[in-house]
C-alpha cells in the first residue's frame, strides 16, 4: 500500500485539538518535554509514603515470576504443557510467569505441574515453622 504523504499532511493540518484528544487548555508535549514531565512525576512518586514498600513488593513479585519461569525451563516444559497439567489455559501460566503467583495454592500447583514440591518456612530469630 502506497501512502499519499501530501494528503496525510493535509489531514493532519486540518485536525483540531479535540480530534486528537486534547481538552481545552491542554497542549501536546514535545518528546523532550514529555520526558522531563515523566521524570518529574517519577521523582514526585518516590517521595510518597509507602513508595519504598510498594517497590519492594514489586521486586519480590518479579523475582518470584523469574523463579517460576526458570522452574518451567529446567523442567524442559512449555507454558502450554504446564497449563495442561494445571488444568488452566496457557495465558494463565503466562500471567504467573510475568507477575508471580498471588496465592500459595497457585504457586504449589505450578510447581507440582513442573515436577517440583513447594516447602514454606516461616522464620523468626528464635523460632521457625515449616509448611510442607
Amino acid at each position: 500500500m502506497k501512502i499519499d504523504w501530501e494528503k496525510a499532511e493535509a489531514m493532519a493540518e486540518a485536525m483540531t485539538d479535540a480530534d486528537i484528544g486534547l481538552k481545552p487548555g491542554e497542549r501536546m508535549y514535545t518528546p523532550e518535554e514529555g520526558r522531563r514531565a515523566y521524570l518529574k512525576s517519577v521523582e514526585k512518586a518516590k517521595k510518597r509514603p509507602g513508595y519504598a514498600a510498594a517497590l519492594r513488593r514489586v521486586e519480590e513479585e518479579q523475582k518470584a515470576a523469574r523463579a517460576l519461569r526458570l522452574m518451567r525451563e529446567r523442567a524442559k516444559m512449555t507454558q502450554r504443557e504446564v497449563a495442561r497439567r494445571m488444568d488452566v489455559k496457557a495465558p494463565a501460566v503466562s500471567r504467573l510467569e510475568r507477575f508471580g503467583a498471588s496465592t500459595i495454592r497457585a504457586l504449589t500447583e505450578y510447581a507440582r505441574a513442573c515436577g517440583y514440591r513447594i516447602r514454606i518456612v516461616a522464620e523468626s530469630p528464635t523460632d521457625s515453622f515449616a509448611f510442607a
